[in-house]
Formats: structure tokens, C-alpha cells, sequence
């Protein structure tokens, strides 16, 4: 029995954030190419550290932006994206013990219940509503009885009032992450995508964070289509062609259309969607079982589905469902088809477009 092996880690990348003025103390070896794709939505981690290969509080920083831009250099449709802390656990309906005056210690007590995630870590930040921060844990304790963990926590000198209901997280160090809609990439062919990203250091001051091993402001990010599948756009028709029969009617028509082209699953269906201006007269689906196209291929083509007006008429005429198969096997090509009334009653009239009104274009799909 053959296998096919997957693989799921992160799409990480390390920064290096300036704070210290020597960045060459932490050089990445290899800087990571970035790969994302096209049909989904792409989620990018960022690993950020300091000079001394240490990462960073998070909470330290402030406006982490990360611009991302085409090949053109304009910037993605959502771009700048606002990256979320990563956390390792969260919680709620937590309660904040007040402290007597200025304190350096005070407890949080969580509902074991409530935490979700791989749980709270000593030496991680905690941040949420009625936190101050940045607030470290020192010390976890559980109450196995009361259905309670008690949180110790460290921070600089502040007075703590007491609250109840609060939101906590535990922000793992240095890890933050963006999501990139697969809207922003939908009109994007494969292409090589450049990135930046920026922060408000604790002393206010803009920084940049170094995206690749020379220590450049800005990073690659490789764009590829081909992992996820492609849906085939509508075709659009807006120039037919016409004859006139020695009766006088005009007759008018799109080009053959393609039933089916390399699709995994046959197509089944047809569908039309049919723009009327106006509109006096007759129209009509027909098919031909032809691989290739000649006159002869439409002589007494069948009829699949039709519409006629005797008004002027300005809407959306549209056939659903049209089936590929017949009675041979199935139609390889089909097309729109439109006849308008006798032109000849109008003298020598040649135009019906300007008695009869026109149909400005026939938008066909398959499924």
C-alpha cells in the first residue's frame, strides 16, 4: 500500500529588532524564504528577538505593523496587517486580588474550567481587562477541590484594585502572527511579494525589524497558485456575427462555445446569462456534437430552450441547466442564437439593432 507523507509546521520567520545597536550578535545563518498560496488564507508567524538571541516581550512594543506589497510595490488590499500576540492559554470569569498600597506581587484566581489552550506558564506575560502591565507569572498553584488556579504575578509598582470577571491571556514571548485573506490574493499571479515589518519601541521611537540575514528592512515572500484548485471565470461574449435570409430575417449569434475543457469531472451543465437592449424578437440554445467547427455543424441544430418578446424589452434573460448530454453522446460546442421579426416591412431597412433593439452580451459557465 502506497503513502503520501504531510507535514504541518508553522510558516515562521525570525526578526531582529534593533534595540541594543549591535544586531550582528544574533546573524541568521539561513533566512527563510517565505511561501504562501493562492485559494486560502495564509497564516505567517513571526518570531522576534534581540541582538542576543532573545525574544522579546511583545507587550513592550507598541503599533507592530507588517506591510506587505506585489512585485509593482503596491501595497496588499488589507495591508498594513496588525499582527495577534500568540498566547498559550486564555481565560475568563478571573478575579483580580487587590493589593494593601504599592505592590510588586498580587493574585489572579481562574476558574480551572475556564482556561483553554496548553495552560499558563511561569515567567509568561498575562495581559487583559484590569491588568496593568506587563504583568509576569511567578508561581501557579491549583486547587483541585475548589476548581480554582491561583495565578502569582510580578510587576512594576502599582496600586491593584480588586475586579471580577476578567479576561486574561498568557502572551508567549516574541511569537506574534498575521493572517492574509485569500482575497487579498485572488487577482495576484505567482510572483515574488516583498515585506516590512515596523513597531513603537518602549521609548516611542519607530523602529524597523530586520527581515533577513544582511539585516534589510525587507523580506520575500514567494506567491504560488498551484496548490489550491482553480475555478474557471465565466466567458464573456460581446461581438456576434449575423446573416440575412432572403425572407428579410436577420439572424444573429455568438461564437461556438466550448462545452468542456481539461476538467478533472466532465462537465454536466450549461448556463447562460443573456443581456437584452431593447430587445423585439426570438432567442434560443442549440448544440453541436462536432469536435470541430464547420457551417455544416449547426444544420439542424436542436433547440435546447428559448425566449421571445414582442415589446421592447431591456432585461437579463438567462438559461439554467442546460444539459451536455444527447441523445449521441454529448454536445461538444453550443451557442446563443437570436432572430429578429422581418426587417423588409421597414423599407430597406438592413439594421434591426436600431427597430428591434440588440443583445449586448451572453455571459456562458459550466458546472
Amino acid at each position: 500500500m502506497q503513502k503520501v507523507q504531510s507535514y504541518l509546521y508553522p510558516n515562521r520567520v525570525i526578526l531582529l529588532a534593533d534595540l541594543a545597536g549591535f544586531t550582528v550578535e544574533n546573524k541568521v545563518a539561513y533566512a527563510r524564504r517565505l511561501k504562501i498560496y493562492s485559494g486560502i488564507d495564509n497564516v505567517i508567524q513571526f518570531d522576534i528577538q534581540n541582538a542576543d538571541q532573545k525574544r522579546i516581550d511583545l507587550t513592550t512594543l507598541q503599533d507592530i505593523e507588517v506591510n506587505i506589497m506585489d512585485a509593482s510595490g503596491k501595497a496588499l488590499k488589507n495591508s498594513p496587517y496588525q499582527p495577534t500576540l500568540t498566547t498559550s492559554a486564555t481565560a475568563t470569569g478571573v478575579t483580580v486580588n487587590a493589593t494593601n498600597g504599592k505592590s510588586t506581587t498580587t493574585t489572579l484566581t481562574v476558574p480551572t474550567a475556564n482556561i483553554a489552550g496548553a495552560g499558563f506558564a511561569v515567567s509568561y506575560t498575562i495581559s487583559g481587562t484590569s491588568i496593568v502591565g506587563p504583568v509576569v507569572v511567578s508561581s501557579i498553584s491549583s486547587d483541585v477541590d475548589s476548581g480554582t488556579t491561583t495565578l502569582t504575578v510580578t510587576f512594576p509598582n502599582q496600586t491593584v484594585t480588586s475586579a471580577t470577571g476578567v479576561s486574561i491571556s498568557n502572551i508567549i514571548k516574541g511569537l506574534a502572527q498575521i493572517t492574509i485573506p485569500l482575497d487579498d490574493l485572488n487577482e495576484l499571479d505567482d510572483q515574488y511579494l516583498s515585506y516590512s515589518v515596523t513597531a513603537v519601541d518602549q521609548f516611542g521611537n519607530n523602529i524597523l525589524l530586520y527581515a533577513d540575514s544582511n539585516f534589510t528592512g525587507a523580506g520575500k515572500i514567494e506567491l504560488l497558485g498551484d496548490a489550491m484548485p482553480v475555478f474557471r471565470d465565466d466567458r464573456v461574449y460581446d461581438e456576434f456575427v449575423g446573416e440575412i435570409n432572403f425572407m428579410g430575417n436577420v439572424t444573429q449569434q455568438t461564437p461556438a462555445i466550448p462545452c468542456s475543457f481539461y476538467e478533472a469531472e466532465p462537465t454536466e451543465y450549461m448556463s447562460f446569462d443573456i443581456y437584452l437592449n431593447n430587445f423585439i424578437g426570438t432567442i434560443w440554445v442549440e448544440g453541436t456534437e462536432d469536435m470541430t467547427i464547420a457551417q455544416s455543424s449547426w444544420s439542424n441544430a436542436p433547440q435546447f430552450q428559448t425566449f421571445s418578446c414582442t415589446t421592447a424589452t431591456t432585461t437579463t434573460v438567462s438559461f439554467n441547466n442546460v444539459s451536455v448530454a444527447s441523445t449521441a453522446g454529448h454536445y461538444n460546442y453550443m451557442r446563443i442564437r437570436w432572430q429578429y421579426p422581418d426587417v423588409w416591412q421597414y423599407g430597406s431597412q438592413q439594421d434591426p439593432t436600431t427597430v428591434y433593439g440588440s443583445i449586448t452580451k451572453v455571459v456562458a459557465s459550466s458546472n
